[in-house]
């Protein structure tokens, strides 16, 4: 009797704990999704930091919105969709894929001229012959932005086994990230394609699409999505 009785006591613990342990993560899962990223307004759907803090993206699929992620010390970035001009993904030296933007005509462009940089990146990345079992894996971003065009993601940067735990985890996390990248670049394409290009027969000037975009950025400052300051920084880069 009493060995039947110990079962049943521990079996009833395991129970116990396995429900204990579900009620204090389900919570917390949830809070997560509901906060907004420090210093801003912007509540992500889908967020990732890279392990040493340096690095991360966020993005938010209904407003169709993106955020930068650098370190504690630099404010987080926040923009629309329609500035991103390219994703990369690094392994090791050699960009195993790569989304890019099919217009407008500028963002072709300024994709030409800033592909020989991703390059030069990706190149001062090689690890020298001492370190020949260090494994790299990278998320490159390309925004429309002179000063600040690039923007890196790493999400693994150690001596490892290629084909290892890490490894793999690593690899499969990026490539998760390329792709939600490059469905929010097809976005961008579908709504650039609906905007006629100055050049265009019948185009009567690009004053409205911008006068359309300043609307839409002004409903995100109502929405609270986009603080008073960042609405001042996109207005200005449109009137440009």
């Amino acid at each position: 009797m009493d060995i039947i009785l110990m079962f049943f006591v521990f079996l009833a613990c395991i129970v116990l704990g396995a429900i204990v342990l579900t009620l204090s993560m389900s919570p917390s899962g949830k809070k997560e999704q509901e906060n907004p990223i420090k210093g801003t307004s912007f509540i992500p759907s889908q967020m990732f930091m890279s392990n040493d803090g340096f690095g991360g993206i966020a993005v938010n699929d209904k407003t169709l919105q993106i955020c930068l992620l650098k370190n504690p010390a630099i404010p987080p970035r926040l923009l629309h969709i329609s500035h991103m001009v390219g994703s990369f993904l690094v392994k090791n030296g050699e960009i195993l894929g790569e989304g890019l933007r099919t217009g407008p005509k500028s963002l072709i462009s300024f994709q030409k001229v800033m592909h020989s940089n991703v390059e030069r990146l990706i190149k001062s990345w090689q690890a020298p012959s001492s370190h020949r079992d260090n494994q790299r894996i990278d998320l490159i971003v390309l925004i429309h932005d002179a000063d600040d065009p690039l923007h890196v993601v790493n999400f693994l940067d150690m001596e490892t086994k290629e084909g290892g735990i890490l490894y793999e985890k690593a690899l499969g996390t990026a490539t998760h990230w390329h792709y939600v990248l490059d469905g929010l670049i097809l976005q961008a394409d579908q709504h650039a394609h609906l905007q006629p290009e100055p050049d265009q027969e019948g185009a009567e000037s690009p004053l409205p699409s911008v006068a359309d975009e300043l609307e839409k950025l002004g409903e995100l400052v109502e929405k609270k999505h986009m603080t008073p300051q960042e609405f001042t920084i996109q207005k200005e880069k449109l009137v440009a």
